[in-house]
C-alpha cells in the first residue's frame, strides 16, 4: 500500500467518523476524534517512500549489485516498517478508548479493521523482504571481497582498507605495503596458454598465504599484480619477510600436468607515512616496483633503497 491510498483511506475514515458524531447530540468529543484522524495522518505522511517503489529500488539494486544503495533502501523499509507499526498501535488504542462511548462505532470500527489488518500484512511482508535481502547482501558483500580465481582480496576492498588505514590520525610508521609483479607474466600466457596463467596466479597467491602472518592482508591488484600489506612489523623484518617471499617464489616450480613453469617476481615495498592518502601510498610501492623491474626483475626495492637477492 502506497501514501497516496494510504491517505484516501484515512480521509474516508474522517469524513464517515464526522458524519456520525454530527448526527449525535455531543454524547461524544469531535476534537477527540479529529485529533487522532489527523494523528495518523501525519504519521502516514512522514513515511520516507512508497512500499513498492522501495521494493523495486531494492531489486534493482541487488541485480545491479549496488549493494550500498540496497543497504540505504533495507534501512528506509525498516523505518517504514516502524511507522506502520506505530500506526496500527494508535488504532488499536482508539478503538479502545471509544468500545464504551454510547455511539454505535461498530462502521468506523469496521473499516479501521480494515487497515489495520492491511497494515498488518505490510508490516509482515516488510519484515520478509528486510530478512530475505539481508540475507542476500551479505551474500553480495563476501562474493565482491574476493577475486574469484586467486581467492585472495580484490582491488575493491585494498581501497577499503586503504582509506581506512590513511583517515586514522593516530597512524602507524609499523605499516607496510608490497606491490608484487609477476616477472615476463605476457611470456607465461603466450608460451603455456592463460589456463596455465591462471594456475600460476593461484600458485603465487598460495605461496603469499603460506608466508604471511594471518593478519597480513593479500589482494590481487589486477593482471599478474598482487599487494600485501603489513600491520605491526618493523622495516627491517618487512624486508626479511620480501626476501623469503622472493626466494620461494624463485625455488619452487609450478608443475601442471607436463608442464614445468619457472616464476620470478619483483617486488616493490613502502611503508605508511603521516599525510598519505590511498593513490600515494600505492603509487611509491608502484615506484619502488618498476625501479626493481628496471634494474633486472627478480628483485626487491625498497622506496629508493636498492637491495638485491
Amino acid at each position: 500500500m502506497n501514501k497516496s491510498n494510504a491517505k484516501k483511506i484515512l480521509e474516508e475514515i474522517y469524513i464517515d467518523i464526522v458524519a456520525k458524531v454530527d448526527e449525535q447530540d455531543n454524547l461524544i468529543s469531535k476534537d477527540t476524534l479529529l485529533d487522532f484522524l489527523h494523528s495518523a495522518m501525519a504519521t502516514i505522511s512522514k513515511l520516507d517512500f512508497e512500499m513498492p517503489d522501495a521494493l523495486e529500488s531494492l531489486k534493482l539494486s541487488l541485480s545491479e549489485e549496488f549493494k550500498d544503495i540496497a543497504k540505504e533502501s533495507v534501512n528506509h523499509y525498516s523505518h517504514t516498517n516502524k511507522r506502520f507499526e506505530e500506526l496500527v498501535t494508535t488504532q488499536k488504542k482508539t478503538i479502545n478508548d471509544f468500545k464504551n462511548q454510547t455511539i454505535n462505532v461498530d462502521q468506523i470500527k469496521d473499516k479501521f479493521d480494515g487497515i489495520q489488518t492491511h497494515m498488518l500484512d505490510e508490516v509482515s511482508k516488510a519484515n520478509r523482504v528486510i530478512s530475505d535481502l539481508t540475507e542476500k547482501i551479505e551474500k553480495l558483500e563476501k562474493s565482491t571481497q574476493i577475486d574469484h580465481l586467486t581467492k585472495v582480496y580484490n582491488r575493491g576492498m585494498l581501497s577499503q582498507h586503504l582509506e581506512i588505514l590513511c583517515d586514522n590520525k593516530s597512524y602507524s610508521k609499523d605499516i607496510h605495503l608490497y606491490m608484487i609483479d609477476i616477472d615476463d607474466f605476457k611470456n607465461i600466457n603466450d608460451t603455456y596458454g592463460h589456463i596455465v596463467g591462471d594456475k600460476v596466479l593461484i600458485f603465487l597467491a598460495n605461496i603469499l598465504r603460506r608466508t604471511l602472518r594471518d593478519g597480513d592482508k593479500i589482494y590481487r591488484y589486477g593482471g599478474e599484480e598482487f599487494v600485501v600489506v603489513l600491520n605491526r612489523i618493523q622495516r627491517s623484518e618487512c624486508l626479511k619477510v620480501a626476501q623469503r617471499i622472493v626466494s620461494i617464489v624463485n625455488i619452487n616450480k609450478l608443475i601442471y600436468k607436463e608442464i614445468n613453469v619457472n616464476l620470478t617476481i619483483s617486488l616493490g615495498i613502502t611503508s605508511l607515512k603521516n599525510g598519505d592518502t590511498p593513490d600515494s601510498f600505492i603509487a611509491r610501492a608502484d615506484k619502488a616496483l618498476y625501479e626493481a623491474k628496471r634494474n633486472g626483475k627478480n628483485r626487491i626495492e625498497m622506496d629508493c633503497e636498492q637491495m638485491d637477492i
